[in-house]
C-alpha cells in the first residue's frame, strides 16, 4: 500500500517527505535538491560524463520521491547522453504526495516526476530518445538483475535506520553489478562504511559533501 508521508520544506527551500515507517527523512534537512545535485548527478554522471561515456547505465538504490531520477532525466536530454535507469524501491510514496512536491516550482518538470511515478512497476519503459526507466517494488535484497551498470545512486536510508544495508553482503552484491570502472556514490562518509567498501572490493574517494556535509563518498570499482 502506498505511504503518504508527511511533506516538509529542507534548508534549500526543496520538499522532502518524512517515512511513516521509519521515521526520517527521505532527504538531506539541508537541501533536497542539492543533495541530490552534488552526490548523484555531479559525483555521478558528470564524473563519467568527463571520462567520456556517451551511454550510462544508473541503478539507484531507493527510488523515494523520484527526485534523482527526473534529474537524471533532464540531465540526460540536455546532454544528448543515453541513460538507462532502473530503480528499486520497497515502499512507494503514494501519487498524491508526489503531486504536492515542489519540485516543478524550482526546476520545472513536474509532470515528468508524476508520470514516473505512474508508469507500471518491472516493466521497462522507454521515456525519450535519451532515457530508458525501469522501477522495481521490491527490497534489495530480493532483486535479481541480468544488466551491469556504470553508476550506482547508493541513496538508501542512513546506517543508524537501515543497517543491514550498509553491510557487506548488499555491497557485493551492488559491486557485481557494476561494470569495471563504474562508480557507486553516496551523501555517508562514515568510517564503518568506507571500511566495507574497501572489503568488498571498491576504491574509496573522500569528496566535499552537499550543504551540511564536510565529506560524501565516491567509490569505485577497479
Amino acid at each position: 500500500m502506498p505511504l503518504h508521508p508527511e511533506i516538509v520544506v529542507s534548508g534549500d527551500g526543496s520538499h522532502s517527505v518524512i517515512s511513516p515507517i521509519f521515521n526520517t527523512l527521505y532527504h538531506s534537512q539541508h537541501g533536497a535538491l542539492s543533495e541530490a545535485k552534488v552526490v548523484f548527478i555531479q559525483a555521478g554522471l558528470e564524473y563519467l560524463l568527463e571520462k567520456g561515456y556517451e551511454r550510462i547505465k544508473v541503478f539507484e538504490m531507493g527510488f523515494g520521491t523520484g527526485l534523482n531520477a527526473v534529474l537524471t532525466k533532464i540531465w540526460a536530454e540536455q546532454h544528448k547522453v543515453e541513460i538507462i535507469y532502473h530503480t528499486v524501491e520497497a515502499y512507494p510514496v503514494s501519487l498524491d504526495t508526489i503531486r504536492q512536491l515542489n519540485y516543478g516550482a524550482l526546476f520545472g518538470h513536474h509532470d515528468d516526476l508524476v508520470a514516473l511515478h505512474e508508469l507500471n512497476w518491472d516493466d521497462r519503459h522507454t521515456i525519450s530518445a535519451h532515457f530508458t526507466f525501469c522501477k522495481w517494488h521490491k527490497r534489495i535484497e530480493e532483486l535479481q538483475l541480468e544488466e551491469k551498470f556504470d553508476v550506482v545512486y547508493f541513496d538508501a536510508f542512513a546506517p543508524a535506520t537501515q543497517p543491514h544495508l550498509w553491510e557487506e553482503g548488499i555491497l557485493a552484491k551492488l559491486y557485481g553489478w557494476l561494470e569495471a570502472g563504474g562508480v557507486l556514490t553516496s551523501f555517508c562518509a562514515q568510517g564503518a562504511f568506507k571500511r566495507n567498501l574497501k572489503k568488498v572490493g571498491f576504491e574509496v574517494q573522500r569528496l566535499p559533501g552537499p550543504p551540511g556535509k564536510r565529506e560524501m563518498t565516491r567509490a569505485i570499482k577497479p
